[in-house]
């Protein structure tokens, strides 16, 4: 009896802790999938765009001067971005009239030597040694501007050392004038280009409004030694504003490759708050959107930012607030009672 009265008594504890061991993994298993269902929903409420809304009547959101337009469709090469500088052009100021006197010299001599062969084969009073050494005078100076010619090219390019004596003269004076510019740009370390690009615009840091076209573009001659980029050197003719030597310039060379679709947002559009970019869109007749923005590159002219269709944040039948995004801001942080904006 007693020996049936302890099997029951270890059945009944081995039960209890068998239950015990059951309920325990099952809750476990049910708060994970919980856990993971609130993490799934916060990462979708995380890729959500984030908007921000403001709500005015008619009537005070006109008084405010708030105009709307269609967002703008727009195409951009591929471009690649490179950082650079305005050159000095002392170097090749220097070169100019090294290679200008080495020509003058090699054309007169060049005509002594003429001269005296002429003289020398018409029998003339001229001897062989007097030939002999305007001929050599005349190949050491030619040796010597071909030099400096070899050097134009590899340091500035088949463009500048294709120039004769006349145009080289034009060029050299525009840099001294301040009307053209050489402007040197690398891209990013590890960044290389396998075609040559067709045109480039530059930037400089708060003249945004105000890019730059270039006249002509070619690979420079050397690496830069600390970045090791490929570099290109830009020639520039007639700036909006004078390019000082060292002024530091963003460059966006243009890739012959099919062109990307976006938009174009107008400069007045666009507003800076809190670290980020972003614009109003109307929603309803009382109702707007704030939306961040990813920029992508500014455009020619006063036409503002492109804006890649995938990436940028806005689409193609949003009502974009043109003018009066600031006005707008301000009444959305004072009805949240907030400070100023950025």
């Amino acid at each position: 009896m007693r020996k049936l009265i302890h099997l029951l008594i270890t059945l009944l504890v081995l039960a209890v802790l068998g239950w015990a061991l059951w309920r325990g993994f099952t809750h476990r298993h049910a708060g994970e999938e919980g856990e993971a269902k609130t993490e799934e929903a916060k990462g979708e409420e995380a890729e959500k765009p984030e908007d921000f809304i403001v709500t005015l009547e008619k009537e005070k959101w006109e008084a405010l001067g708030i105009e709307k337009d269609q967002v703008e469709r727009a195409e951009l090469r591929p471009q690649r971005m490179a950082f650079g500088r305005v050159l000095d052009p002392t170097p090749i100021l220097t070169l100019d009239g090294d290679l200008a006197s080495a020509e003058a010299a090699l054309a007169a001599s060049r005509a002594e030597s003429e001269r005296s062969q002429k003289l020398l084969a018409a029998g003339e009073s001229t001897s062989r040694k007097l030939a002999e050494t305007a001929e050599a005078q005349f190949r050491a100076d030619e040796i010597k501007a071909d030099g400096l010619r070899r050097r134009a090219l590899m340091e500035w390019g088949t463009e500048f050392a294709a120039f004769n004596a006349s145009q080289r003269r034009a060029f050299v004076d525009a840099l001294v004038r301040g009307e053209a510019s050489l402007v040197r740009v690398d891209l990013l370390p590890g960044d290389a280009l396998s075609t040559q690009p067709k045109s480039a615009r530059l930037v400089v840091l708060g003249r945004e409004d105000q890019s730059i076209s270039t006249q002509a573009i070619m690979p420079a001659a050397d690496v830069d030694p600390k970045s090791q980029a490929q570099g290109f050197i830009l020639r520039v003719e007639s700036p909006p504003f004078p390019l000082r030597p060292g002024m530091a310039l963003t460059a966006w060379l243009e890739l012959p490759d099919a062109p990307r679709a976006g938009f174009a947002l107008p400069r007045s559009a666009v507003i800076r708050h809190d670290g980020r970019t972003w614009v109003y869109v109307q929603e309803e007749e009382e109702k707007f959107a704030r939306k961040p923005v990813l920029l992508d590159t500014p455009l020619d002219g006063d036409k503002g930012w492109f804006v890649d269709e995938k990436l940028g944040g806005i689409g193609p039948d949003d009502l974009l607030v043109v003018t009066g995004a600031q006005s707008l801001l301000s009444e959305e942080l004072k009805a949240q009672g907030g400070g100023e904006p950025d």
